[in-house]
């Protein structure tokens, strides 16, 4: 590092230019003053000398210490490392983390208008994206980073729960085309900044910014790059700052969950962002997601959006091969609406190669094996999902449903509700544990957590079962009349569960037949889920699974 940036860095300037500033106005009162209080003229000079002595004090002291949360520190050189947490804190209950390690925190919008919220934290996860794609540098996943969005709590607890050594925060002021973004490096172990600057620029300038932050991180962690220095640079995907922003609105949207307006928002940004740059892979990425979350959450018909949602993946590979979210909807498509498990195993694969740490790639892994039967595999990808993103709320609901199809239903329980504690507002927990209540004969407590599941489709067909079983035959077919009210052919796979359970296998085997040609994501689950448990002796069902189970083994 130069000594400029060496002295930017230990705040040297900031506090030569504060004690001229300072020294400036006591000369200014003193000279004001002294004379009225009739001291000797010689008690200026005295005053003038004491604070030209200061002067090189302040500034070593500047550069030897710095003022921290936890009070003045001692300035760290740059190449020191973290010490290792002792006594009984809450970091030393864990291995210390490695000095390679990193959250960025969303950041603060400082723009006075809350609707600028998606730039403040969009740019934030770009920052995480960019810094991930660094092989030696762990980087907190998205949504444990931005669990503490808004914190006001000490940095050093924030990280030993992440189990990063250090912390990247900022905030962003945007005025019309002109932004301000304030970053700073932190060393969590004891306070002191190891990295901060202020930028000052124009929009257009943004990836530039990007692309100082990003790697002045990594150099103020030592980080070796070995040969990705290069991949630090351009990795937005785009050199427009409209087509920009449009794509940070869209990943906004897509953040906020299964929300059906919050989706075709989404799917709004992503295609204007595509207007103006029709060679953005990461937006058709991203519109590939958008649409596919619509197909998957029944929000939109299967044939208007399944096509569209394949094409937008398979451009986003074709701009940017290395792209692992395009093989990741790939994947989902295949599987859920194709019906084309080893095309969906060769796709997420290709995935997780090129982006092992996704915990959105490590979902669909688990889900995959998961349905397949491999259980072990499948246990252990959502646990490292789990572990690499301890606060999201689709790791536990995953892990969940790996035990549920398992028939571990008590160690599934205990996963959903985890769910539930991390986000109680998320869909799928509460027909989770519901239908594993059920399935240990448990009815009140299924019929009473399978009325508070948001999503619909899930309580009406999860109604239908439960109350069927507990003799509320009228209340069971009003729940059931709803579903395919709502629903119709997109609620088939749900159907024939129903009617599974009601006893009636014609009818379950039809609706899941009809499923399958009209290509319903449910049929890829029928290997392992326990509520068709009553099929599996029907020559046709037998036939149906043979398929499956031999489009999976294909090459």
């Amino acid at each position: 590092m130069s000594l400029i940036n060496e002295l930017k860095r230990r705040h040297v300037f900031r506090v030569a230019i504060t004690y001229i500033v300072v020294a400036w106005l006591i000369l200014q009162v003193a000279d004001v003053t002294l004379d009225k209080i009739g001291v000797p003229e010689w008690t200026f000079k005295v005053v003038l000398v004491i604070l030209v002595i200061g002067f090189p004090i302040a500034v070593m002291l500047g550069w030897a210490y710095d003022l921290t949360p936890s009070g003045l520190k001692r300035t760290g050189a740059l190449d020191e490392k973290v010490p290792e947490s002792t006594g009984d804190s809450s970091a030393s209950k864990v291995d210390a983390p490695s000095r390679a390690s990193v959250a960025v925190l969303p950041f603060v919008n400082m723009s006075g208008n809350p609707e600028n919220e998606y730039f403040s934290d969009g740019l934030s996860e770009e920052l995480l994206n960019v810094l991930a794609k660094v092989s030696a540098l762990k980087v907190a996943a998205r949504t444990s980073s931005f669990h503490f969005k808004g914190h006001t709590g000490n940095i050093e607890e924030i990280a030993a729960e992440l189990g990063v050594a250090s912390v990247l925060e900022g905030s962003v002021r945007q005025s019309g085309k002109r932004i301000r973004i304030t970053a700073q490096l932190i060393n969590a172990k004891d306070g002191y900044h190891l990295w901060s600057e202020t930028f000052d620029r124009e929009l257009d300038d943004i990836f530039e910014v990007q692309d100082e932050i990003s790697s002045s991180v990594v150099k103020a962690l030592k980080v070796k790059l070995l040969g990705e220095a290069s991949s630090l640079r351009g990795l937005s995907g785009t050199k427009d700052a409209e087509a920009f922003n449009a794509y940070l609105q869209g990943m906004h949207y897509v953040n906020r969950g299964s929300d059906k307006d919050a989706l075709l928002a989404a799917v709004d940004a992503y295609r204007k962002a595509i207007k103006i740059d029709p060679d953005y892979a990461e937006a058709h990425a991203g519109l590939a997601k958008a649409l596919e979350n619509l197909a998957t959450n029944n929000f939109a018909d299967l044939d208007q959006v399944v096509d569209k949602a394949e094409a937008a993946a398979r451009k986003s590979i074709e701009l940017s091969p290395t792209l692992a979210e395009g093989h990741m909807v790939l994947s989902v498509i295949a599987r859920g609406y194709r019906l084309d498990p080893a095309v969906a195993m060769k796709e997420i694969d290709k995935a997780i190669s090129l982006d092992p740490g996704n915990v959105e790639v490590l979902i669909e892994y688990a889900r995959l094996h998961a349905i397949a039967g491999d259980f072990d595999t499948a246990t252990d990808a959502a646990l490292t999902a789990q572990e690499l993103d301890p606060v999201s709320t689709a790791a536990a609901q995953q892990l969940g449903n790996v035990l549920y199809v398992a028939r571990k239903y008590d160690e599934a329980i205990v996963a959903f509700k985890r769910a539930l504690s991390l986000n109680p507002h998320y869909p799928r927990p509460y027909y989770g544990i519901a239908m594993c209540k059920f399935l240990q004969g448990d009815l009140e407590e299924a019929a009473k957590s399978v009325a508070q599941e948001p999503l619909t489709w899930m309580r009406f067909s999860g109604l239908a079962i439960v109350q069927h079983k507990l003799g509320h035959k009228d209340a069971a077919e009003e729940a059931m009349a709803s579903l395919i009210e709502s629903y119709r052919d997109n609620g088939l796979y749900q159907q024939a569960q129903v009617h599974a359970q009601w006893g009636d296998i014609d009818a379950s085997v039809e609706a899941l037949l009809k499923a399958r040609d009209i290509g319903d994501p449910g049929v890829s689950q029928i290997i392992v889920d326990p509520l068709i448990d009553a099929l599996r002796d029907d020559p046709r069902f037998m036939g149906l699974l043979a398929d499956v189970r031999r489009d999976a083994n294909a090459d």
